[in-house]
């Protein structure tokens, strides 16, 4: 068996979730789109650590496409015995992901995984103590999944390309995904994990500017945007079904750009059987 299963956007669960996040700045004397977009993939762990998440660089790849490795934290204050202490609630889950395409040189896409070998730090907090095999049982496959199905993608290019007026750039980052299984859509009740998404991607980009030492330029929000940190994002997590998504102005916008080709998988259907989707490997794969 293969180390990872692709967990692709349609065998997720509930509504299709699409966000879009982005910081405008000018470039620097001495660099340029390439240079900066360059630096923000080789480094990306550097600038992605932040008090809501840390990644690494995955130690077995999807196949021979290199992954990342992260986790997301959710802080709280646990008191036992009348000492109050800091406890991290998303213990012990980490989500994998395959760098999939490199954006035409000026990011990367990453597809979500499910990890199918043992990893005892996670896998026996979850397992009772009796069992033999830690594959047989069904909370570990749960845990062992990225709690979204789906694709997200990066991009640093001019802002022409995301028709953003003035001689800026943009760096933008957009997904879309589903929830992976049942199991995260009564956690999301309860914990509020997709609440949590926005100050992950927000923070990634403020690190980015802040330790470049960039200036940002702003810019009138578009229709359902918001601010925050000095990063623009939209967020559209009710969408019903494949057609809603097309109907989104934002997601249709970006398509029609070309600026994440490949942030939702492309789908066959070979006659006698439409009922089921299908789907083709990258032919750029990274």
């Amino acid at each position: 068996m293969s180390d990872f299963t692709a967990l692709l956007v349609y065998n997720g669960v509930g509504d299709y979730h699409f966000n879009r996040f982005r910081v405008v700045f000018q470039c620097p004397p001495g660099e340029t789109k390439q240079s900066l977009a360059d630096d923000f993939v080789a480094r990306f762990p550097h600038y992605f650590t932040s008090f809501y998440a840390n990644v690494r660089r995955g130690d077995r790849n999807f196949g021979k496409i290199p992954t990342l490795h992260f986790h997301g934290f959710k802080h709280a204050l646990i008191t036992v015995g009348g000492t109050t202490f800091g406890a991290d609630l998303a213990r012990p889950h980490t989500d994998w992901v395959a760098q999939i395409d490199k954006n035409d040189g000026l990011g990367f896409t990453a597809q979500t995984l499910k990890r199918e070998f043992v990893d005892l730090s996670e896998d026996s907090w979850v397992a009772l103590p009796d069992v033999i095999s830690l594959d047989k049982v069904p909370a570990i496959h749960i845990n062992r999944m990225h709690f979204l199905a789906g694709r997200r993608s990066w991009r640093l290019d001019d802002g022409k390309s995301f028709e953003v007026d003035g001689d800026v750039l943009v760096l933008e980052t957009t997904a879309v995904e589903r929830f992976s299984h049942e199991a995260y859509v009564i956690a999301d009740d309860v914990l509020g994990l997709e609440a949590a998404i926005p100050d992950i991607w927000i923070s990634l980009l403020k690190n980015f500017v802040t330790m470049r030492g960039l200036v940002r330029v702003y810019q009138p929000p578009r229709p359902g945007w918001k601010n925050k940190d000095g990063v623009d994002y939209y967020v559209n997590n009710k969408l019903s079904d494949l057609a809603a998504l097309g109907g989104d102005p934002e997601f249709a916008q970006q398509k029609r750009l070309g600026l994440f080709k490949t942030v939702l998988p492309e789908r066959r259907r070979p006659r006698g059987d439409e009922d089921r989707p299908r789907y083709h490997r990258m032919s750029v794969p990274w």
